[in-house]
């Protein structure tokens, strides 16, 4: 009879599930990961038959940096705050098909800096999450060859925006990882008048980047 009692006993006591990860606090890390971006415009030198767009520049390139945020968490919801900065190789250089001409254009982004709000759900060791900001790039498109004989170029710098999402891991209680896509959208625009043979009202417009990367951060 006590047997049985004391096995009821031990039948009846609760479940304990692990602790969840906790996710609030200050954390830095690094990243790494690959962009592409898009440049649109046209450059028409009025005195030959080369014609530059700058669509057809195919940029892309590796993309690496560092981070910071802190974490605020209530239940499984986690809110914070993120900045980073990252270098880039993002680049190309072409010339018109079959040009005879000197003219070619090359464009390149070498910066893109963001600060970001994140909101996401802890599930165990995960955090899933999307993320919106502001961003600030350095970025160039650039003529090389024109009749002047020199490299002519306009230089991109406005504030835009970043959207995105991803997801990381607690391997340990301080040691995250992270997968995350970034879309920043720019949209800005530079006359190119100015430029030798560059006609009023020709512009060149730094449209948007597209970046996925990995990281690693550490929680304090």
């Amino acid at each position: 009879m006590f047997l049985a009692m004391g096995a009821g006993a031990q039948s009846a006591d609760p479940i304990v599930d692990d602790p969840m990860t906790d996710w609030s606090g200050f954390y830095l890390g690094g990243h790494v990961g690959y962009g592409w971006a898009d440049m649109s415009g046209a450059y028409d030198a009025s005195d030959t038959s080369s014609q530059l767009f700058a669509e057809d520049l195919d940029l892309e390139g590796l993309v690496y940096g560092a981070h910071a945020g802190f974490n605020w968490q209530m239940d499984t919801l986690v809110f914070g705050i993120e900045g980073d900065v990252s270098l880039t190789d993002i680049d190309d250089t072409g010339r018109p098909p079959d040009s005879t001409e000197d003219e070619r254009q090359s464009g390149e982004v070498d910066l893109l800096a963001s600060v970001r709000a994140r909101l996401g759900i802890a599930r165990d060791d995960l955090l899933l999450y999307v993320t919106a900001g502001v961003a600030i790039p350095e970025a160039e498109w650039e003529l090389t060859g024109d009749s002047s004989g020199q490299k002519d170029d306009v230089k991109f710098g406005e504030i835009g925006g970043v959207a995105g999402g991803g997801v990381e891991f607690a391997m340990t209680d301080s040691i995250r990882l992270r997968a995350e896509g970034l879309y920043y959208f720019f949209g800005e625009k530079e006359d190119i008048d100015d430029i030798p043979d560059g006609d009023t009202g020709e512009e060149i417009e730094f449209e948007d980047v597209i970046v996925v990367r990995g990281g690693v951060s550490f929680y304090f």
